[in-house]
């Protein structure tokens, strides 16, 4: 052992009151009496401990400077990643001082120039007395200050300068305060001769200890205890022992008080442990052992470090200073220990490996974590019993413990309309325990085409309402039943055409009839966005609506008109020709189709025209073109029109000239579905044999050919969707939805009468969130099928207790990440990930958690690889953040969070070696030669 003491670490000849070595072992940081001001200097350390270094006049001794306190500085911390320093002061504040880049200038007026620039990032202000200590929590988390004026405050260091808790208890000046390096505790000292334990998880307090503090007399500056690295012991400062000074060991085992470590003839002032748990070969019987190091400083100018390993202190100094010894400190994984005094001077005592023995490695620590406590490095986690409190081990899990766990929500809250939707007609309900019944508001249809007969008939033309949210976009699908898609107006209204010439045709579908133009006119682009309501029938015996109406919401308002003329239904699943005059509409562009219109020798020809609406009153026609076949199903983009004939040919026409875009094809039966992708870029076709086509408009090839034979055995689609991708869509009449896989060449389900599909559906939100096609296009769909309205709502709650039922939900919930991941859609991953994170919090056994996350770990080290344009660490923390609001999952949590920090940027680590033996109290171990030097000896007392 060495002992050093640079004359030139000084204050200008004034007290030093505090002492900290950066984690780095780098520098260290001094807080005291500075001229007219409180004062923390930053030091280089290497030339403290190199005599080289400090004769060469190129190696800086100071490397920054502060004097920004209006009083003494009583305590300095670094935080445990060295990026803050703390400092508290009789000025009542606490500055959070942080490196910028750059060197730095001295105080105001002075030129001298630093090697490194510490700005005050934060001052936080809260107590109403002089700040005598500071302590930082497990991983930076929160930073405790304690003060004259009786309380301890825990500042939250995440957002500074908020503070977290007050925790007022003492009677008496707080001296010393101190974390629990597990996280369950920390406890303070004051002049009451009280040394309180507070739980962490709410900051109450939890044990008060007097005995070993009912003697003390004199006080001290200070009380600066410490907590042993594994968490086991709490050494306090100033405690008595039979009329003697002692510092006080008190077990974590039911804080037990009958060991001290004695000898100093004055009043303890602090004690610091080493930050590692040391270890070495006892030199009689050469078994490995496991213990702490603790230096302990007090009034008597004295200065002791005792192994928990030995009876007697390892060594004893006397006369160190001229003044009480008033700080401590540890370099964190070496061999220093610097100790600062009332007088002005710091001295610095350097051993070696064989004095004090080797540090732990990470995974030997871990190794002795796990075995104490459950958890590697932090926490451990007893289950609750009813009745019985569980105390959060991790403090920084406090915060998120408090907020009650919700069901996360696909579409973001601040998207969903405000205004809550009417109640819904009486009819099939769809109902959640935790969800209103409410249907989500949903927007009322603006505007509808009213044309008037010769004979005073009135006659509405249908409207087709698309998936679509998206303004401008093409409607899901039409196919050949009168439907057309629309814009709507600002205003609710219905455009009236007076009709004199024209009977009520007899054909079983609506007739659109030729609009006035003035009327319109008022049909614009601003005015696209349409609501999702559509009732499909069929010429059969009725089944259930796919698409039910919605209410109006204003029941004073007349409800809009949605349902087509009375008359036979149509066949949807059977292809037959438009009504003589139907209308599409797109943004800007109407597309009227007009069958029959020409009578020629070799037959009737259809026409179609295109309008380009430009200003009110203003319907210019831009282009018309002749199909020599009926049209039996036409849609819309905002580059394309999509035409397609009884015969069988489709026709891609350009909507801005009519001119065809590719040649015209012809099928081996008539389109009865036909759409467009929203992008615009792609086109499916499905026909009445099932074939299902869809073509790349840009590449000008096609992009899908298979059939949908597999899927419509019972049933026939009913409506056709195509994603940007050019993943379809099919919702058939009996409320089953499918999607198409290219990569698999299957039809995916994603909806249908399984019992645990429409258990999965009706227990979560599908169906009672807005729609969005373009954005989460397997949630528009699902809520489509009548599975879930269907389901009676007692049968959820007779079952709510079964056993089944959890299993189910999660079956259901993986089943909809592997389809959101083969048709494409990234927000429904990783929404669905977040879904199963909480019904794994609520819900789950930690054996199914550690297979999940287990899964998304893999095998390898690193996961910064993607899916779905997620890293798995997204993933992982997703579910995580379910995870952590629940009290049981927090020794998993805190496992994996650390397990993810690690892998995320970390390479593996080495072979964990084998566990020694526990650690060892004073009179508990072996005992050292008798023949170590005599004036390292202290006088010891009996405890």
């Amino acid at each position: 052992m060495k002992i050093l003491q640079p004359d030139w670490v000084t204050h200008d000849d004034k007290s030093i009151f505090s002492i900290d070595i950066h984690p780095n072992g780098d520098k260290f940081a001094t807080g005291g009496q500075g001229n007219d001001s409180g004062r923390v200097v930053i030091w280089n350390l290497k030339p403290v401990i190199n005599e080289e270094a400090e004769k060469d006049k190129n190696v800086p001794r100071i490397l920054c400077q502060m004097d920004n306190h209006l009083a003494c500085v009583n305590c300095v911390r670094w935080s445990g990643n060295g990026q803050m320093l703390a400092s508290c002061a009789d000025d009542r504040l606490i500055m959070i001082w942080k490196k910028s880049a750059g060197g730095g200038m001295g105080s105001f007026g002075s030129t001298v120039k630093f090697a490194e620039h510490w700005r005050c990032a934060a001052t936080l202000r809260g107590h109403a007395g002089d700040v005598l200590d500071l302590a930082w929590s497990p991983a930076d988390v929160f930073i405790a200050s304690c003060s004259v004026d009786n309380t301890v405050i825990i500042w939250d260091a995440k957002e500074f300068p908020q503070i977290l808790q007050v925790m007022k208890g003492h009677t008496g000046l707080v001296k010393g305060v101190t974390w629990d390096p597990v996280g369950k505790f920390i406890a303070s000292q004051s002049d009451d001769k009280t040394l309180k334990i507070w739980k962490t998880h709410d900051f109450s307090l939890y044990k008060t200890i007097t005995e070993p503090f009912e003697e003390c007399g004199g006080t001290t500056h200070i009380l600066r205890l410490s907590w042993s690295p594994d968490g086991q012991y709490l050494v306090s400062a100033h405690a008595m022992n039979g009329g003697g000074p002692t510092a006080q060991i008190i077990e974590r085992d039911g804080w037990k008080c009958d060991k001290d470590f004695v000898g100093h003839r004055k009043a303890v002032t602090c004690v610091r442990f080493h930050n590692s748990i040391m270890k070495r070969t006892a030199p009689k019987t050469n078994k490995s052992q496991q213990y702490c190091c603790l230096a302990v400083g007090a009034r008597d100018k004295s200065l002791s470090v005792w192994l928990t390993a030995l009876q007697r202190p390892l060594v004893v100094i006397h006369d160190l200073f001229q003044d009480s010894i008033l700080d401590l400190s540890w370099s964190h994984n070496g061999y220093i220990l610097l100790a600062c005094s009332g007088d002005g001077k710091v001295s610095c005592l350097q051993f070696s490996a064989e004095e004090l023995g080797t540090p732990l490695s990470e995974d030997e620590k871990n190794s002795l974590y796990q075995r104490m406590y459950g958890k590697d490095r932090i926490t451990d986690l007893a289950l609750i019993e009813p009745g019985k409190e569980l105390i959060i081990e991790n403090p920084y899990l406090f915060k998120a413990m408090q907020e009650k766990l919700t069901a996360p929500t696909l579409i973001p809250q601040s998207a969903a309309p405000a205004t809550p939707a009417k109640a819904p007609e009486p009819g099939p309900s769809v109902f959640h325990p935790a969800i209103s019944q409410d249907s989500p508001p949903q927007r009322k249809i603006m505007k509808q085409i009213e044309t008037k007969t010769a004979d005073g008939k009135r006659r509405i033309t249908p409207m087709f309402i698309p998936l679509n949210d998206d303004v401008g976009e093409p409607a899901v699908g039409s196919s050949g039943n009168g439907q057309f898609s629309s814009s709507t107006a600002s205003k609710s209204s219905i455009i009236t055409v007076e009709k004199a010439d024209e009977p009520v045709p007899s054909t079983s579908r609506s007739s659109s009839n030729v609009v006035d133009q003035d009327d319109i006119d008022k049909l614009t682009e601003d005015t696209v966005k349409l609501d999702i309501r559509l009732t499909k029938c069929a010429n059969q015996p009725p089944t259930t609506a796919v698409f039910p109406p919605d209410p109006p919401e204003d029941p004073k308002q007349k409800a809009p008109i949605q349902t087509m003329d009375t008359g036979p239904p149509p066949v949807t699943g059977k292809a037959t020709p438009l009504p003589k005059t139907t209308l599409r509409v797109h943004g800007n562009y109407r597309v009227q189709v007009q069958n029959d219109s020409i009578k020629t020798g070799f037959g009737v020809l259809c026409k179609v025209i295109g309008h380009l609406i430009t200003l009110p009153k203003d319907d210019k026609k831009i282009w018309e073109t002749l199909i020599g076949s009926p049209v039996v199903c036409v849609s819309l983009s905002k580059k394309t029109v999509l035409c397609c004939s009884l015969d069988g040919s489709i026709r891609f026409l350009d909507i801005h000239t009519g001119a065809p875009i590719l040649p015209a094809m012809s099928l081996t039966s008539p389109a009865v579905h036909c759409c467009f992708s929203p992008n615009s870029n792609l086109g499916a076709v499905l026909t009445e044999n099932c074939t299902l086509r869809v073509w790349d408009l840009q590449e000008q090839c096609v992009f899908l050919s298979g059939t949908c034979r597999d899927i419509v055995t019972n049933s026939y689609p009913s409506v056709m969707h195509l994603s940007d991708q050019g993943v379809p869509f099919i919702i058939l009449a009996n409320g089953s939805s499918f999607t198409y896989s290219k990569k698999l060449e299957s039809w995916l389900i994603t909806n249908s009468a399984d019992p645990i599909m429409r258990h999965g559906l009706f227990g979560s939100r599908i169906g009672l969130t807005p729609r969005n096609i373009k954005a989460y296009p397997l949630s528009t769909i699902q809520s489509f099928g009548p599975s879930a309205s269907k389901l009676n709502p007692m049968a959820f709650l007779e079952n709510s207790n079964k056993a089944w039922q959890t299993p189910a939900m999660l079956s259901f919930i993986q089943n909809q990440i592997k389809i959101t991941e083969n048709i494409n859609s990234p927000d429904e991953f990783r929404f669905w990930h977040t879904m199963l994170g909480f019904q794994l919090a609520t819900h789950g056994t930690e054996e199914k958690v550690r297979q999940i996350l287990d899964g998304l770990f893999g095998t390898a080290y690193r996961i910064d690889g993607e899916i779905m344009g997620f890293t798995k660490a997204t993933l992982i923390r997703d579910i995580l953040d379910q995870l952590k609001t629940q009290p049981k999952w927090q020794r998993i949590y805190t496992e994996y969070d650390d397990q993810l920090k690690m892998r995320s940027g970390m390479m593996p680590p080495d072979d964990v070696p084998e566990v020694p033996s526990p650690l060892v109290l004073p009179g508990e171990g072996e005992e050292e030669d008798e023949e170590a030097d005599g004036d390292a000896k202290m006088d010891t007392a009996a405890p």
